[in-house]
């Protein structure tokens, strides 16, 4: 073969390799997307599934739709794990794990009910710097409230 044979298909091998070179590259990048996307919707439904199917958090949120005064009589413990609990969320929310707009259609209504439930606050400091991620994602889920509110279909990990 010829030099000028040679270089062209020097050229074409290297055109070749850089084709598969991208195509892999882009490939590997849309799989590790869309893995984190998987990661954070299976850590979202585990967290879900613990915040409803915990015997303690349904008595409280009973309690709590109606600002019962038995809300007094529930150990502090089990309320400063729910608010832990609603903290959690908004840790994931400040990371980028979990979208405010998600958080705020699937705990936003939780969020709030203890926000404004004074019986559930008895014996705790609700002023205290202790609870101020819980207090900032209560203010968030008030606005996200009062603006207009993003479409079901809209909501994405």
């Amino acid at each position: 073969m010829n030099q000028p044979q040679l270089d062209f298909w020097k050229d074409v091998a290297i055109i070749f390799g850089g084709i598969i070179a991208l195509t892999t590259f882009f490939s590997g990048t849309f799989e590790y997307i869309r893995q984190g996307h998987q990661h954070r919707a299976s850590n979202f439904v585990q967290m879900r599934r613990r915040f409803l199917e915990d015997p303690l958090f349904r008595d409280l949120l009973n309690l709590m739709a109606t600002d019962s005064a038995e809300l007094k009589d529930t150990p502090i413990q089990i309320r400063r794990n729910f608010v832990g609990f609603l903290e959690e969320v908004a840790l994931m929310v400040n990371s980028g794990l979990i979208k405010k707009e998600v958080a705020h259609y699937m705990f936003g209504y939780y969020v709030l009910l203890t926000d404004r439930c004074e019986n559930f606050w008895d014996g705790l400091d609700r002023d205290s710097q202790y609870w101020a991620v819980f207090r900032q994602l209560a203010m968030q889920m008030k606005g996200l409230n009062e603006g207009p509110s993003a479409a079901p279909s809209q909501l994405k990990f």
